[in-house]
């Protein structure tokens, strides 16, 4: 997993940077399945040619082409941020985690943001959460997953796009071989996750 992550890396010149957020949580329009979104990251290492968040970075005056998949954004202090506004939303909500970058990219090794947010959550009760990604890197949170679904309702996804290998390199050029994805769904369901 770890050798998988840094070929992805060395493929492609990325830049981090820590982004200050006053807010951790973004309201959704009312059409869609979740009332809350969660991303952890600006930007996404994966490089998805069909990807439809990349305009996001145009708001900070980057490059929506390039700079989405070389710039990536950690955003500082969002599990205090969520701790604070968790207190102001209705339990019932539904949140979903992963919405325009993917949680557990390249970046959620070195910066942990994914996981800080999932500490939280595992303290919580009662709240509707789903989480998608493209990583295998899920599987390192088995145990922190499971103590958060002990205590919420939780849905965890991984995108499977293609079974085809190079298919998968040509629409997904840094994201996760399938055959690592379909490993991680294999170990989430052995842990009683998907």
């Amino acid at each position: 997993m770890a050798a998988e992550s840094s070929r992805l890396e060395a493929k492609k010149q990325v830049e981090y940077f820590e982004i200050a957020s006053r807010s951790i949580l973004n309201r959704t329009k009312p059409n869609m399945p979740f009332r809350w979104t969660i991303n952890p990251y600006r930007g996404c290492e994966f490089g998805c040619r069909y990807c439809y968040a990349r305009y996001t970075h145009e708001y900070m005056g980057l490059d929506d082409a390039l700079d989405f998949e070389q710039k990536i954004y950690a955003k500082a202090a969002g599990a205090e941020i969520l701790r604070r506004e968790l207190r102001r939303i209705p339990q019932s909500d539904p949140i979903a985690i992963g919405t325009a970058t993917d949680p557990y990219q390249p970046a959620e090794r070195r910066f942990g943001r994914t996981r800080a947010i999932l500490e939280v959550f595992a303290r919580e009760r009662g709240r509707r959460l789903s989480l998608v990604t493209k990583s295998d890197l899920v599987t390192r949170d088995i145990e922190l997953l499971r103590e958060v679904a002990r205590r919420n309702v939780l849905s965890v996804n991984v995108t499977i796009t293609t079974l085809d290998e190079s298919l998968a390199r040509l629409l997904e050029p840094r994201a996760p071989r399938p055959e690592l994805r379909l490993e991680a769904v294999r170990k989430l369901a052995a842990a009683g996750l998907v």
